[in-house]
């Protein structure tokens, strides 16, 4: 107990001596700021510059006091000086975060969930939604050809474990699933976190894989 107790009052000071340093920063750098939401719950988790020099910001929102399995995806669309021009949300996703936000050849937007991905026109009115079920995905890009590849983990019971495995998808422009593929490199927990399109056409993901934990005596 004394080490923890130690420990917090070590944050503290540092958070008080660096509070000058910060506010100075602060002061001479930013050129505004804005916030967005009301009395719920609302959580940003993806911001992209858009053509105008405004930006989109992609998240969710939540009634006060309303339960998780309520929460409704929300993209919010600002100028350049960070005031909302529209903004929509998007219900019937369960609790799933938005992982990725990109804005599309189109002048649309694509949101990437855990298990789905939502096609937008210019104003944010959705188009499409598809959904893909058993997987998570983390990263979202537009191809080449007018569709999608999305980059996560899709899971598969092995031996009693659940196993996440590295997961590629390619979509067509209305998120219509064409291939997708798992690459699985026997470690205990991989998961992909980045996509790009290469200039051959084909893709590079980038991710993590963890070996399992061990078991050390006290």
């Amino acid at each position: 107990m004394p080490s923890k107790k130690l420990f917090l009052s070590s944050i503290i000071i540092c958070v008080l001596l660096s509070f000058p340093i910060i506010n100075s920063v602060w002061a001479s750098s930013v050129m505004w700021s804005q916030t967005y939401g009301g009395e719920g719950s609302d959580h940003a988790h993806w911001l992209v510059e858009t053509s105008d020099g405004g930006y989109a910001i992609a998240g969710y929102t939540r009634d006060l006091d309303a339960p998780e399995e309520e929460d409704d995806f929300w993209l919010v669309k600002t100028d350049a000086d960070g005031n909302m021009e529209w903004n929509q949300t998007y219900g019937g996703m369960e609790s799933d975060m938005v992982r990725s936000l990109i804005v599309t050849s189109d002048g649309g937007y694509a949101l990437a969930g855990s298990t789905w991905l939502i096609k937008t026109d210019t104003q944010g009115i959705m188009e499409w939604k598809q959904t893909y079920v058993g997987t998570d995905a983390r990263s979202l890009v537009e191809t080449s050809d007018g569709g999608f590849a999305l980059a996560g983990s899709t899971s598969s019971f092995t031996k009693n474990l659940l196993s996440p495995d590295f997961w590629l998808i390619k979509t067509d422009v209305n998120g219509v699933m064409e291939w997708n593929q798992t690459y699985d490199y026997n470690k205990w927990w991989e998961h992909a976190n980045f996509v790009v399109e290469t200039a051959d056409g084909g893709y590079a993901i980038a991710g993590i894989a963890a070996f399992p934990p061990t078991s050390s005596s006290v």
